[in-house]
């Protein structure tokens, strides 16, 4: 069946913050991003999809997935999927996928050991690469708080390149109390900061950690400072201003992981 004018409209209603909100659901295109939401418990309500792809051998089997789980299947065109894609890259397919909210349960503190915290982190792109090196390093949590972007923008959910559907997230959370609460749970607290006195490399990464990340424009706050039980630098060799907060998540996690490798291995 083809793609009626009100569900075309309802799709391109998500790209706006307050009908995502709303609905609690956020638009993704491309077969990649699909696939990644079949291999998560996310349900799908919709998908457009070209004619080409319909009897595509390639994707029949991705369809059929969809519509066992509840999903909608509907024929579009190029016209119709340019004026509902955000990007030239949609690859022929977009799809309305529920959103998964995190909550901070106590069995979910007492059972993990690696969290990481998101401080007014503002940049689309710079928060997806912080959900991909999480996911990369399975962490047990990722924390937002107020003041990041939110969760569910589009440049977000491209950005991280399907690994939104394989970590618990909270966002919206109040920083200071739920530090609190993580630091009662036994975490220790690492704030990351380039005027910090020692560098992580020097800081023992066992344990239970929740690692905080400030936003690009003005770090980890000063609030949140006075909270962390210590605060690291990435020492610095170059000559660049200063490191991208996804690639100094990707670092300092690689380093906790490595630690925790070679203590199980001795």
């Amino acid at each position: 069946m083809h793609i009626t004018k009100n569900e075309i409209k309802y799709i391109r209603s998500l790209s706006q913050k307050k009908n995502r909100q709303t609905e609690q659901k956020f638009v993704v295109e491309g077969w990649r991003a699909l696939k990644e939401v079949l291999n998560s418990a996310s349900k799908v309500e919709i998908a457009g999809v070209l004619s080409r792809y319909l009897d595509d051998p390639d994707y029949k089997g991705i369809l059929s997935k969809l519509e066992e789980r509840g999903a909608v299947v509907r024929e579009l065109t190029e016209t119709e999927l340019n004026a509902l894609a955000d990007t030239v890259h949609a690859q022929g397919v977009i799809a309305v996928v529920q959103q998964k909210k995190g909550s901070l349960e106590p069995d979910v503190l007492k059972k993990a050991s690696l969290v990481v915290v998101a401080d007014a982190v503002s940049d689309p792109g710079n928060l997806g690469s912080i959900i991909r090196s999480s996911d990369w390093f399975n962490i047990d949590l990722l924390l937002l708080g107020k003041g990041c972007v939110e969760l569910h923008n589009d440049k977000v959910i491209r950005s991280t390149v399907g690994s939104i559907f394989h970590l618990p997230i909270v966002e919206d959370i109040e920083l200071l109390s739920t530090l609190r609460v993580l630091k009662k749970n036994g975490f220790c607290v690492i704030a990351l900061s380039g005027d910090g006195k020692h560098s992580y490399e020097d800081q023992p990464m066992s344990g239970k950690l929740a690692i905080v990340l400030g936003s690009e424009a003005h770090g980890v706050s000063a609030e949140v400072r006075t909270l962390a039980d210590d605060i690291v630098r990435i020492p610095k060799y170059g000559k660049a201003e200063s490191l991208n907060v996804g690639v100094a998540c990707g670092i300092v996690l690689a380093r906790i992981r490595s630690q925790r490798e070679t203590k199980k291995g001795a």
